[in-house]
């Protein structure tokens, strides 16, 4: 019995395929067609026992596309490439790992440039173009795709300020390389290009420094937007830079600067007394500095915060309104600014807490009630600011 087991482990050992081209993969293969012929199951395994034979041969033309026909070519580059950054994971020291990472983008970016040129490439018996595949209206765009490369190794992993340095460089980069061959002739040697190559070389390399300028654009308007919020709220609808993508305005962050000073507001009046409140409302112009700088230690740390102004007017009514007032003092689309207002009624009510037996004016309290923020108003309000 044991030898027979034996024989058996042998007997599956040596049909065990050693790859999917081999003698033992094409004898069971046949195994699996003859039980489908026999048993027969439906056209979806079927297809399934196919497509086998369909990715063996990809795997096949993968192969012969990708193996270097000569030592100097751009599969030999790309091999070369993906071995240092295999090697790169070996070595413990990050510096080390670094360093050869590095080197192999100098093979990696060469050996897609020189891809991009191929002109009879052929892949799955289909003989394609490259060069005129990534050929725009005239336009060979293998430079661009390459000064992308070149930035990626250059700025990749740095801090998003630097990423931005990167995509301003993108464009001059790919012009320089668009540019190198009109300064090369053959064996190879160094050429003066002549004058209408020379103008093209001018046309182009101004052009990108204008794409770089709509990158340096893009970015500063982010960063304007970013430190400066309320710009949003303006209407940008007859600039000649600016797209909103978004049709609904946002809220203005006047609202924020209100509600945190109706807050402000009722910690320093609410439940005091009502003589209080009245020389507080009298000396109104140094309690409303006061509490403007209570207001902006509150609000979330953002440049603007220095261009909003808080300010207030008391309105005769039959006991005391407040009229809040937050206006902005920054840039605005009509150049007047803008400001927003949140009446509050201060009024008197009666302190139960109180002892009974004190006066009637002595146990009344201040209570404040503010409304909801108006639209924001264009120009400056009347207040002597």
């Amino acid at each position: 019995m044991a030898d027979i087991l034996n024989f058996l482990g042998s007997a599956l050992k040596v049909l065990i395929p050693t790859s999917i081209t081999s003698w033992q993969a094409l004898f069971w293969f046949a195994v699996l067609l003859f039980i489908v012929g026999n048993l027969g199951l439906n056209a979806a395994v079927r297809n399934i026992v196919f497509s086998v034979l369909s990715i063996d041969e990809i795997f096949k033309q993968l192969r012969k596309t990708l193996t270097p026909p000569k030592p100097d070519s751009w599969q030999s580059l790309l091999w070369i490439s993906i071995f240092s950054w295999a090697m790169s994971l070996l070595p413990e020291s990050l510096f080390l790992q670094g360093f050869i990472a590095t080197c192999a983008w100098f093979f990696l970016i060469p050996g897609i440039h020189w891809f991009m040129h191929e002109e009879k490439f052929k892949v799955f018996d289909l003989t394609i173009n490259v060069k005129k595949g990534l050929t725009v209206n005239g336009i060979w765009l293998a430079p661009w795709i390459t000064g992308a490369l070149v930035c990626m190794l250059l700025f990749s992993g740095f801090p998003e300020n630097r990423l931005s340095t990167g995509f301003l460089l993108w464009p001059p980069i790919s012009a320089i390389i668009a540019a190198l061959p009109k300064f090369i002739a053959m064996g190879p040697k160094y050429k003066i290009p002549d004058p209408p190559a020379r103008q093209e070389l001018v046309i182009l390399l101004l052009t990108n420094l204008l794409f770089s300028c709509w990158f340096q654009l893009l970015f500063l308007t982010q960063s304007w937007l970013v430190n400066y919020p309320s710009l949003l709220t303006q209407d940008l609808s007859r600039s000649a830079f600016v797209v909103k993508v978004v049709s609904n305005r946002p809220p203005s962050r006047g609202v924020l600067v209100l509600d945190q000073a109706e807050m402000a507001l009722r910690e320093q009046l609410e439940g005091r007394s009502w003589s209080q409140v009245e020389r507080w409302l009298f000396e109104l112009k140094p309690q409303m500095q006061q509490l403007e700088t209570t207001v902006r230690s509150r609000l979330p740390p953002l440049k603007e915060n220095e261009l909003w102004h808080l300010d207030g007017v008391v309105v005769p009514r039959t006991e005391y309104q407040l009229q809040l007032m937050a206006v902005w003092k920054g840039p605005s689309a009509d150049g007047s600014g803008y400001y927003l207002m949140k009446p509050c009624q201060i009024t008197r009510i009666p302190d139960t807490r109180r002892a009974i037996a004190r006066t009637m004016a002595s146990t009344q309290i201040t209570q404040v009630t503010c409304d909801v923020a108006t639209d924001p108003k264009a120009g400056q309000p009347d207040v002597g600011i």
